[in-house]
């Protein structure tokens, strides 16, 4: 380059910008929200075995919650633009937070994320269906 430390620093720092700046504008496409029909599809995929009772939606199209017959949970949830599977079982249940409308899941593994569902229905839901819930 020009052979002067300070100048071809600067244009390294200005050239590596730029290309994150343009992979910025080209992938922040918006991440679709995530439907039910997804989520049967990816739960059909992922847990076969598991036969859903019951649904709750997230509004912005989130996550989706699926209850089972045996009282297990599934939640499908969007990371980037794959869907992520988390399955438990009755007798083990995450921890949960819960409003009027509003179901936050705490997972207890330290590599997921905890999954907030903001739906109308979401704390009767949650008081209906887990006895761990606490306000």
């Amino acid at each position: 380059m020009t052979g002067n430390l300070l100048i071809d620093s600067i244009i390294s720092l200005l050239a590596i910008g730029a290309m994150v700046l343009l992979a910025w504008a080209v992938f922040r496409a918006p991440v679709p929200a995530l439907t039910v029909e997804e989520a049967k599809d990816r739960l059909s995929f992922d847990e076969p075995d598991f036969q859903v009772r019951e649904w709750l939606v997230d509004e912005n199209g989130r996550a989706v919650l699926a209850l089972g017959e045996c009282g297990g949970l599934v939640i499908i949830s969007r990371l980037g633009l794959d869907l992520v599977t988390r399955r438990f079982a009755a007798g083990h249940l995450p921890r949960t937070a819960i409003s009027d409308q509003t179901l936050t899941i705490y997972p207890a593994d330290p590599g997921s994320r905890a999954v907030r569902v903001n739906a109308p229905e979401a704390g009767l839901w949650a008081r209906r269906h887990f006895a761990t819930a606490r306000a």
